[in-house]
């Protein structure tokens, strides 16, 4: 990684190429969106506002014009890039203006709500657009089950559970997504120009106390209002668990950086999370509460 942070930040052509590269990888292995998006990042953190955005348009011009020659839409590659590159060069800006990771993963996250926001805005019942484009993707798959499935039970069940909830699962996606490639910048940048920093940055990450409180109440309002306000507070909520799951994962590694002996529940969370992904919701319980119960101090050593 190291490599090739050092390659990104030779100029401008090599971080062109590299977010260029690693953004058409993505098409195979999705996971190198996150390493794209970090290509722009790196670059913002590092030489600021006009250096990353120069990057960052000139890699989508880039990626129109190979979209244009591989699928023969120059207009699709373009807008790929920009949604795949300016989210985090706009991240990226705030956090170097800032100095802080707290104050940039909130702006991800109030992104994530005002998604949400939007999409309930445009469409008052978005689950009805989830649970078709669901029964369409899964129905090949329904028609290949045994015939004692009960099919009707699934439609009428889990999908229309899942549909319910879609649109704050993707925006939350989508946080985690913009979070960590901001994270992998950071840590290049670290590697680069101060190393052991980002370690530093991220244990002692902290949320101002408004977003805990206004995860608290759009929980209470999720449990206690009727089904259409119920529905939009979950989904409000979701990339607010986003952002405190970042801060739960933050607190284990303080804690294992103050007492060694938490090592061995950090290795183990991280099993656990390959075979039980419903772990995620304490470690996202932890991050919330952190501002009330301060995790670090209460549980390291004395």
């Amino acid at each position: 990684m190291r490599r090739l942070a050092a390659f990104i930040m030779r100029g401008r052509a090599h971080a062109v190429f590299a977010a260029c590269a690693l953004g058409l990888m993505s098409w195979i292995v999705p996971l190198c969106s996150l390493l794209a998006a970090a290509a722009i990042g790196l670059p913002t953190l590092r030489k600021g506002i006009f250096e990353g955005g120069t990057v960052m348009l000139a890699s989508v011009a880039v990626l129109g014009v190979l979209a244009g020659f591989l699928i023969g839409s120059l207009h699709d590659g373009a807008v790929f890039g920009l949604l795949l590159l300016g989210p985090t060069w706009l991240a990226a800006v705030i956090l170097r203006e800032s100095g802080r990771l707290s104050t940039a993963f909130g702006f991800v996250s109030v992104t994530g709500m005002l998604v949400v926001t939007m999409v309930y805005w445009l469409h008052p019942a978005p689950s009805s657009i989830w649970f078709e484009s669901l029964e369409r993707f899964l129905k090949p798959l329904m028609d290949n089950m045994p015939p004692d499935f009960d099919k009707e039970q699934f439609w009428n069940n889990f999908l229309m559970m899942a549909a319910r909830y879609m649109t704050g699962i993707v925006s939350a996606s989508l946080v985690i997504s913009l979070t960590l490639s901001l994270m992998i910048a950071r840590w290049w940048q670290a590697l680069l120009f101060n190393p052991g920093g980002f370690r530093s940055e991220f244990v002692g990450l902290r949320m101002p106390a408004v977003f805990p409180y206004t995860a608290v109440g759009a929980l209470i309002v999720a449990m206690a209002a009727s089904e259409d306000l119920a529905e939009f507070a979950w989904n409000l909520s979701t990339p607010l668990f986003a952002l405190f799951l970042l801060v739960g994962f933050s607190v284990l590694h303080a804690l294992v950086s103050r007492n060694k002996a938490w090592g061995v529940w950090l290795v183990g969370t991280y099993v656990a999370l390959l075979f039980v992904p419903y772990i995620i919701v304490p470690i996202a319980l932890v991050g919330l509460s952190d501002p009330w119960f301060d995790w670090r101090n209460r549980l390291s050593p004395s």
